[in-house]
């Protein structure tokens, strides 16, 4: 019977999770040039037509070594967390989401809200380019936790 019903629970669970309209991702930022270094969780929600909404759990890892403003401003930081909401839209056909943050709940001052270019591969894991202060350095490498056929 433990059998049966557990088997039942994973049907429904995987079944449900078929048609749901969620992606999750873990991975991290980092800017060209730099040492900074940002881990996150980014839980997207599909909504009607290809709109997202979402949000960054971000963590602060590394400051820029070479950089003396990132030392002094960082430096006792490693280990903070905020939290970016962003919205967008998907691009079915070449697997792209366009999202720009607009609130953020930092109190310890480690982000600032971006824009973000972000391709999903074939394997479902995320890469690619956020505006980072105007100038298109930061970069996104993250490993997709839930599979979704979009």
């Amino acid at each position: 019977m433990k059998t049966l019903l557990i088997l039942g629970l994973f049907t429904a669970t995987f079944l449900q999770n078929a048609d749901c309209q969620t992606q999750l991702f873990h991975g991290t930022w980092t800017r060209l040039g730099s040492n900074y270094l940002f881990e996150f969780d980014l839980h997207l929600e599909h909504g009607a037509g290809n709109n997202v909404e979402g949000y960054f759990n971000w963590k602060f890892v590394q400051y820029d070594e070479e950089d003396a403003f990132s030392v002094s401003y960082y430096k006792d930081k490693i280990g903070a967390t905020a939290k970016e909401y962003v919205r967008g839209t998907w691009d079915p056909t070449s697997h792209t989401y366009h999202l720009k943050g607009y609130k953020k709940d930092d109190p310890d001052t480690i982000i600032a809200l971006d824009e973000y270019l972000l391709k999903v591969d074939g394997n479902g894991d995320l890469g690619g380019d956020t505006k980072s202060h105007d100038s298109w350095l930061g970069r996104i490498n993250a490993k997709s936790l839930v599979l979704l056929d979009l």
